[in-house]
């Protein structure tokens, strides 16, 4: 994991975070001396908790990821799967929702930011219907 993003990757992203309707406001809380990631704090509006957000660089988002994901993330972060071709285990969701953590590409964190406990939100990427 680490800051191995292609650098539209963060703009898009941050870009988005500022024209969602449910975000009030947004932070980066990583270092870039101190920290390999790219980490944000998202204030959400009409009492909507908080969210930490980890912006993958993984290709491939494993089990050994998510374990070693960083020290910030607690009960009600999420993961969010940076790059478009990247792919991430569907288990991972399972053991990250007993954490109150949420894992998943654009779509999801888009769609999650309008949920209260948006660890239990199945976005689209994860419905039968795909």
């Amino acid at each position: 994991m680490g800051r191995d993003l292609y650098y539209t990757i963060p703009q898009f992203f941050e870009r988005s975070l500022t024209n969602h309707t449910k975000v009030a406001s947004w932070r980066r809380i990583d270092h870039p001396a101190d920290d390999n990631d790219f980490l944000y704090i998202v204030h959400r509006v009409n009492g909507l908790s908080d969210i930490v957000v980890h912006a993958s660089d993984a290709y491939s988002y494993t089990l050994t990821d998510y374990y070693q994901k960083p020290r910030q993330l607690v009960q009600g972060s999420f993961v969010y799967i940076a790059r478009p071709e990247a792919s991430y285990d569907w288990s991972i969701v399972e053991v990250a929702q007993q954490d109150r953590i949420s894992i998943g590409k654009f779509g999801a964190i888009m769609g999650a930011l309008y949920v209260d406990q948006h660890w239990n939100f199945v976005p689209k990427e994860r419905r039968e219907e795909n």
